[in-house]
């Protein structure tokens, strides 16, 4: 430990703030990738809509498949922001914050997803702290290295949903259930529990942090030789657990006063992630270790995580224990449902991370002592390279798609100057595929009657007053019922067909597909004007998260132009 802090004391003044600099990048990079197509990344929008809705005075988000501790940050920012577009003259009132998100909400997505990468960022600031607690500098440095390119924790801090947060709190929770070890007091205990029950309230998986704090716990009972009677009503675990259950409650108030609906939609999230989502792809035990986990690290960094496993428990029982039983637990619970989105991994990485990071210190050390001092730390230095380089290597891959222009938004833009305004289009396809065109104003305003009726409708007053003042006629919309094989405008059944047809093509292979009677329509009725391809969908190696309505592969990324499905667009003849 005394070697570590030598080798590595005057380096770590430079080297953590580099490393932190190299995360910086790696996560604003692409940042605003799709914009201003909303759904380019889904499960943003919801979540936005209800930060949004808590201007109207109603804190109550009537909705708890997710905590809302998340929910309530992004609407302190969106307040934050409205201040200060107040001051320089851009606002008259609340009003035109409303038209703003109705009309582009583009500056509000980028709020949620800054949100994120500043707590990305941040995570590996507390990794570093944690890696340094247990095991020393050298390999704090390390796994803060590692957490920095890894590309799952990279690739969602793009996103403005609530799992990199998740894992940001999770993580300062665990650091606070280490100093409970180190310092044993009731104040250290109710830290822990104020920071896991943010956790909690961020995300419901975040409870898995008082499985640690028991270990915790009970390391200390055996180290005070108490009884593990006394244990039970020791006044820190008691601290623990009540600042557990009030932090959670200060993010997610509404849990008491809105009992019913709370309950119903946390029993809807556990059937949910226990069922299935859309298509079976295997249980979560063995598809987040050969997908999620494989590609997410990329193999070297979890081979390494793996056997880094065994040298924590080998260089001390207590303090593998300590770090590795959030992981353990936590996959224990999410792999035991068919609900496997990679996402759902990601608060395993910082503990991996610190787990490859012994290992490669230990082998390091070794090799230094093998080969001798510059030989040994060469060595060491290009081990710690070839385990960076699948994962650093899929971060600028995945990046350099992000940054470029989404095929939805390609497509949008040529269709606006192409197809005269008013023209009647049918989009075959996906929520997430289709492109957002700008609706006729008859239709808004059908729709906004209905909105009214349910007490809503202030996004789409706010989008009917632009377009009124604009003049733009948009596009009539239209929708298709494969039962009947009649499409509709609205509630209006149409005798005619629509004039433009638009299909999307992708390797998801549960969204986006088109109805047999669109494909039969097409082959009598319609020719190709426009096809926008971004790839071979039938091109083995691009790997995708098939439950999540992501256009872009999680791996295989070669032959890939840009993110987005093929896009087709057909007239009628």
């Amino acid at each position: 430990m005394a070697s570590q802090s030598g080798r590595s004391g005057q380096a770590s003044a430079w080297l953590l703030p580099a490393i932190v600099l190299l995360a910086a990048v790696l996560r604003l990079w692409g940042i605003g990738f799709g914009l201003p197509h909303v759904d380019c990344r889904p499960d943003e929008t919801p979540i936005l809509k209800i930060a949004l809705g808590f201007g109207s005075g109603d804190l109550n988000p009537h909705f708890f498949r997710y905590p809302t501790l998340h929910m309530y940050l992004l609407f302190g920012l969106f307040v934050c922001y409205f201040l200060i577009k107040l001051v320089i003259g851009d606002y008259a009132s609340a009003s035109d914050l409303i038209a703003e998100f109705g009309v582009n909400p583009t500056n509000f997505y980028l709020l949620a997803r800054f949100l994120s990468a500043v707590l990305g960022i941040a995570t590996v600031l507390v990794v570093y702290e944690i890696a340094k607690r247990l095991f020393g500098k050298l390999t704090a440095l390390t796994a803060s290295l590692l957490l920095s390119v890894a590309y799952l924790h990279v690739r969602d801090s793009h996103f403005g949903v609530t799992d990199v947060p998740l894992t940001f709190l999770i993580s300062c929770a665990v650091l606070g259930i280490i100093q409970s070890w180190e310092r044993k007091t009731a104040k250290s205990y109710l830290c822990a529990g104020l920071l896991a029950g943010l956790a909690t309230s961020t995300k419901y998986t975040g409870v898995v942090v008082v499985v640690p704090m028991l270990v915790v716990h009970w390391m200390n009972l055996k180290h005070e030789e108490a009884s593990c009677l006394r244990g039970l009503v020791d006044r820190r675990l008691l601290c623990f657990g009540l600042a557990l259950l009030l932090a959670f409650l200060a993010g997610t108030p509404f849990a008491l006063v809105d009992r019913a609906k709370f309950v119903e939609d946390v029993l809807f999230e556990i059937n949910h992630a226990s069922r299935g989502h859309l298509i079976n792809l295997g249980i979560g035990w063995w598809y987040h270790l050969r997908f999620s986990l494989f590609y997410g690290l990329g193999w070297p960094l979890l081979l390494a995580a793996l056997a880094g496993m065994l040298v924590v428990a080998r260089i001390s029982l207590r303090k593998a224990a300590v770090l590795l039983s959030f992981p353990l637990a936590y996959y224990a619970l999410v792999g035991k449902g068919y609900t496997v989105f990679v996402r759902y991994a990601l608060p395993l990485v910082p503990f991996l991370c610190i787990a490859a990071a012994a290992c490669i210190v230990l082998v390091g050390n070794r090799l230094v002592r093998l080969l001798g001092g510059r030989l040994g730390s060469l060595a060491a230095a290009v081990l710690l390279l070839l385990i960076l380089v699948p994962s650093a290597s899929s971060v600028a891959q995945s990046n350099a798609l992000l940054a470029r222009t989404d095929s939805r938004l390609v497509c949008t833009d040529w269709f606006t100057h192409n197809v005269p305004a008013g023209s009647s289009v049918y989009q075959s396809g996906s929520w997430a595929g289709k492109l957002q065109l700008q609706p006729t104003l008859e239709s808004l305003e059908s729709e906004y009657e209905g909105r009214l009726a349910e007490g809503g409708g202030r996004l789409l007053k706010a989008r009917i007053d632009y377009l009124r003042q604009q003049g733009l006629p948009g596009y009539d919309e239209w929708t298709y019922d494969g039962g009947t094989d009649k499409f509709y405008a609205g509630e209006e059944e149409q005798s005619g067909l629509p004039k433009y047809i638009l299909v999307e093509e992708s390797p998801l292979r549960v969204y986006g597909k088109t109805p047999d009677g669109i494909v039969s329509l097409i082959d009598a009725r319609y020719a190709l004007v426009k096809g926008f391809e971004v790839l071979d969908v039938g091109a083995p190696g691009h790997l995708y998260d098939q439950q999540d309505a992501f256009y872009l592969p999680f791996a295989g990324f070669g032959g890939i132009e840009r993110p987005g499905p093929n896009l087709y667009v057909y007239v009628s003849k």
